[in-house]
């Protein structure tokens, strides 16, 4: 096993959080303060880094196992699993709606009405080129993102799993659409590893993306303004 991946948010988990980290993002939007919405994202990856290395630090090789070992609780090292995905998830859809607003403001000069992008489910609908080039290279992760995430809070068949990678830390989730039996279950298994490096590469290409956006819509501000 390599080192214990991050996600790379510009910064450590207990520095102390500096605009230059975030960026500049428009603070008096409708929407309220995106610089502050910015600053949250940020600071939300630092508590993401902080559970990835309690994901591998409660993670014990199957062999290794002692069940008389109260600290040895698989049950344990997968709710730390499921709490990183739940903000990873919430991370994605933020990035989204942020990218929906910034890009409409950027190409129109102003603010939607209402943001009909919020989701990874929304990428789905109709979206600008733009947005389209931006979150395609990284659809396979976000699908299977949004799967697991689904099945971690709706699949009532996914609670009473009690398994854990054979050589590293797994990811797993079955999920039963809209809990029929009538459905076939699906089964996820995603290397936490290979999910962490993956969001990581997404994290940092959205959010620079989103600011460099926003630094075009306020040029094009000013200059209307002039």
């Amino acid at each position: 096993m390599s080192a214990i991946p991050q996600i790379d948010n510009g910064k450590h988990p207990q520095e102390p959080l500096s605009v230059m980290t975030v960026g500049w993002l428009p603070s008096d939007s409708p929407y309220g303060n995106l610089l502050l919405k910015g600053m949250n994202i940020v600071r939300r990856m630092d508590r993401v880094n902080l559970e990835v290395e309690r994901v591998f630090a409660t993670y014990v090789h199957p062999t290794k196992q002692d069940i008389n070992d109260l600290r040895q609780d698989i049950l344990e090292h997968q709710f730390y699993e499921e709490q990183v995905v739940y903000w990873l998830r919430k991370t994605a859809d933020e990035l989204i709606s942020l990218a929906y607003v910034i890009d409409e403001w950027k190409r129109t000069g102003a603010w939607p009405q209402s943001v009909q992008i919020d989701s990874i489910a929304g990428l789905k609908g109709k979206i600008s080129r733009e947005m389209e080039e931006m979150f395609a290279p990284h659809s396979s992760l976000l699908s299977t993102l949004n799967e697991v995430a689904n099945a971690f809070k709706h699949s009532f068949i996914n609670t009473d799993m009690t398994v854990v990678g054979s050589e590293y830390p797994v990811v797993f989730a079955l999920a039963l659409r809209r809990n029929k039996l009538s459905e076939q279950p699906v089964f996820y298994s995603v290397s936490f590893q290979q999910m962490i490096e993956a969001f990581s590469i997404f994290y940092k290409q959205v959010f620079t993306a989103i600011r460099e956006w926003a630094g075009i819509g306020r040029s094009k501000h000013q200059s209307s303004a002039a």
